[in-house]
């Protein structure tokens, strides 16, 4: 192999690899930016369909009928650590209690983003 051949393929390999690390970055920006965009959808649901019942400030609020219980207190830190963050997203699914089912209304990124809003109420994490 002549020496211009071979400084041809080092070359080619250094474009291919930088390349190559330009498309992980390039992933991993929009990875970043499908986790907001999850989290700014969950923000958004949270808000318009969540708080009705658990409040904007997640503390819950009144049962929707006589003698049914409250709405979760998602700022209970009791409450929070008492959950998986699996438990939450089949809440979010299945329902539980008199909270209605969403079943599949909610792609897995939302449901995690849901879960993250949720988390986010947690007096344990300082926020």
């Amino acid at each position: 192999m002549t020496e211009s051949v071979s400084h041809a393929i080092r070359l080619r390999q250094r474009l291919l690899s930088v390349g190559f690390g330009c498309g992980l970055a390039t992933l991993a920006a929009c990875q970043r930016a499908d986790t907001g965009s999850a989290d700014e959808n969950a923000g958004q649901t949270f808000t318009s369909v969540c708080a009705k019942c658990h409040g904007a400030d997640g503390k819950g609020g009144v049962p929707a009928m006589e003698g049914a219980n409250p709405p979760r207190n998602f700022r209970d830190s009791a409450f929070q650590a008492s959950r998986t963050d699996e438990q939450l997203k089949q809440a979010i699914q299945k329902g539980k209690g008199g909270m209605p089912a969403f079943g599949n209304l909610f792609p897995d990124a939302d449901l995690q983003g849901l879960v993250r809003k949720i988390r986010s109420f947690d007096p344990a994490k300082g926020h």
